[in-house]
């Protein structure tokens, strides 16, 4: 289809747009689901990058923490409250992360059902 595309004289950005998204979009969506799930449970690497500092941010340059990484670096020492504090930290994660499938799922069977009627 591309070479196709191209012989009848479309350009590059005609050949993505209308030729090559299209039949795979479903791909290039669930990549970028499964990209966003794997950094929201991500943990060291975004441990090291944003600074670790457990105090609220004053801009989004300044040092601070994310769920994962919060669950990561205190989990061992914590007792008691702090330790039921980082089991709900957990749910949240867990409920973020269900979310943000269940919305790429509704979108994937969005763009499906769209699939074969005219734009």
């Amino acid at each position: 289809l591309k070479e196709s595309a191209y012989g009848l004289g479309s350009t590059t950005w005609e050949v993505v747009w209308k030729i090559m998204l299209p039949y795979t979009k479903h791909g290039v969506i669930g990549g970028i689901m499964l990209g966003l799930g794997r950094a929201l449970g991500e943990t060291m690497a975004v441990t090291f990058v944003i600074g670790n500092a457990f105090n609220l941010p004053s801009s989004i340059f300044s040092p601070s923490n994310s769920i994962a990484s919060a669950l990561a670096n205190e989990f061992n020492e914590a007792g008691g409250l702090q330790k039921s504090a980082l089991l709900e930290l957990g749910l949240i994660l867990f409920l973020i992360t269900t979310v943000v499938l269940a919305l790429s799922k509704f979108m994937l069977l969005k763009l499906a059902r769209k699939e074969g009627t005219k734009h």
